[in-house]
């Protein structure tokens, strides 16, 4: 059952990340650059229903969600790790993986970057520094290291209160949002509720076998990893075979729009992707997970190492896209420089 499920699992995700152009990178960056938020406005409908069907799933007992210890300079220095590799990556951990299933040749090499830089970070090489940084944590009065537990909130009501407290204003923001201008594929609506319902059900498969975690890409690729090299199949979970499954859903949906076509970048967008896949790997592995795993799947338990990750990857990803973007801005600068001068760019 376990493998099927989970690359049906993957299959879905992958045609709906398409479907609906959905990536963290671009939504992180629409803060910084762009007006469009409809991207930031699907991210929040995942993380809401996540938040209140995680909680409902908690309360009825079909789930023990596992919140990670604030370990937070690897929270910090991960994060912003992160957030600066995905933008020179041109896609975060899951725009990267579905992206592959389109043809683009720029996140093959970055996908191929990011697993390195996990495997790196999480065994290899780098461990001492991932374990450096984890080492310093803090802990709190409630015991697991939550919102929840750093304000005292210990009943049932008073959590929901908190959800609510946190949920309504999001929600009207997302009731007034304007007509969305710029659609190719699915609106923000429908990819937010289709994606998060499947990382919803990636929470209760992932129970079923005993796994206290939803949807993530860091540790299922690291597992994956050490099967391939070492045999080791320890780590293999659902959310194992639901990767596998992401570029191929991603192909599908691409295939039958008429997108599934080899894009290969120049040269140095090239190698900037795959560094920008090496970086965002080691970020990833000592913050301890991704834009999915922390800024979906644990940001859902109000979890406090999960909510610094996912702010220090919004901060890289504008710092990055800041660099990017003057660096660009320079550049055309000179050359268009170069087109007054006699003899220059003709």
């Amino acid at each position: 059952m376990i493998i099927p499920a989970g690359i049906a699992l993957g299959l879905l995700l992958g045609y709906s990340l398409q479907r609906g152009g959905y990536c963290m990178n671009s939504a992180f960056r629409s803060f910084y650059l762009e007006k469009d938020k409809s991207l930031v406005r699907a991210w929040l409908v995942v993380l809401l229903i996540n938040i209140i069907g995680v909680r409902l799933l908690t309360d009825i007992g079909t789930v023990s969600p596992l919140v990670a210890p604030f370990f937070w300079p690897a929270a910090i220095v991960g994060g912003f790790a992160f957030g600066m590799g995905m933008v020179m990556a041109g896609g975060c951990a899951s725009g990267t993986y579905y992206r592959c299933g389109r043809g683009m040749l720029g996140s093959m090499a970055a996908l191929i970057g990011f697993v390195i830089g996990t495997a790196v970070l999480d065994g290899g090489a780098g461990l001492p520094l991932q374990q450096a940084l984890r080492a310093p944590v803090l802990h709190f009065a409630g015991g697991e290291a939550t919102l929840f537990s750093l304000f005292g909130i210990e009943t049932t009501l008073g959590r929901w209160l908190f959800i609510g407290a946190v949920g309504v204003p999001a929600l009207v923001w997302l009731v007034r949002a304007p007509q969305q201008k710029y659609l190719i594929g699915w609106g923000w609506r429908r990819t937010g509720i289709v994606v998060g319902s499947l990382a919803l059900v990636a929470w209760v498969l992932s129970a079923m076998v005993g796994r206290n975690f939803g949807l993530s890409f860091t540790q299922p690729t690291v597992a994956l990893t050490r099967f391939v090299v070492t045999g080791d199949s320890s780590g293999i979970s659902v959310v194992s075979y639901m990767v596998v499954g992401v570029p191929i859903g991603a192909f599908l949906a691409a295939k039958a729009a008429g997108e599934a076509v080899l894009r290969l970048p120049d040269p140095g967008r090239f190698m900037r992707q795959a560094g920008g896949g090496l970086t965002m790997g080691a970020g990833a592995s000592i913050a301890g997970g991704c834009n999915i795993g922390h800024s979906i799947t644990g940001a859902s338990t109000f979890g406090i190492t999960a909510l610094v990750s996912t702010a220090f990857i919004m901060l890289g990803c504008w710092v990055m896209t800041g660099i990017i973007y003057r660096s660009e801005q320079r550049s055309m600068q000179r050359v268009e420089l170069a087109r007054k001068v006699p003899g220059g760019i003709q």
